[in-house]
């Protein structure tokens, strides 16, 4: 039954890992990503991958926060510097060997791009995170999540081309 969860949780996170950056309004892509943040947590718990599950835990209450203050039109400063220090001091208390700094950079990036307002910013600043994912979650065996990185980079792709330069170029010929 646990293994069944674990790929389970780690499904529906992929799913809702592609999703977000398919929309083109800040709010809907950090409450997307929170949610998948908040399923693959429970599954690396499970898998005792203890680094990625702490930092998509305390990711999934950074991107909630983020919705919050862009809503309330507030800056996200505060949050990028809070989360990025908390990041770095989860990222040592559950360190696991060098695999750690792959979960932590990732984080840490993740951490500035969705406290963008800006969309397009979110989009290109998210790229490199994928690829630290990518990495950590070949390393730990989670291959939904690996799937759901190589998706996800793909859905930014599709993104920055449909809403960074498509539309860049119709605004600019009309």
């Amino acid at each position: 039954m646990p293994d069944i969860l674990i790929r389970l949780l780690g499904i529906c996170g992929l799913i809702l890992c592609v999703i977000p950056f398919q929309f083109k309004k800040h709010k809907k892509i950090v409450l997307c990503k929170m949610t998948s943040e908040l399923l693959f947590s429970a599954q690396y718990f499970l898998m005792g991958a203890y680094t990625g599950a702490v930092l998509d835990l305390i990711s999934g209450l950074r991107n909630f926060l983020f919705y919050k203050f862009v809503e309330k039109k507030r800056s996200t400063t505060p949050i990028i510097v809070a989360f990025g220090l908390l990041v770095l001091v989860l990222g040592i208390l559950s360190w696991d060997g060098w695999m750690s700094l792959l979960p932590i950079g990732a984080k840490l990036l993740t951490t500035i791009s969705y406290g963008m307002k800006k969309e397009r910013l979110l989009r290109f600043i998210t790229l490199p995170s994928c690829l630290l994912w990518l990495s950590y979650n070949a390393l730990v065996g989670a291959w939904e999540a690996m799937i759901g990185d190589s998706l996800a980079l793909i859905s930014i792709l599709i993104a920055i081309y449909k809403f960074d330069i498509l539309q860049k170029a119709q605004e600019e010929h009309t």
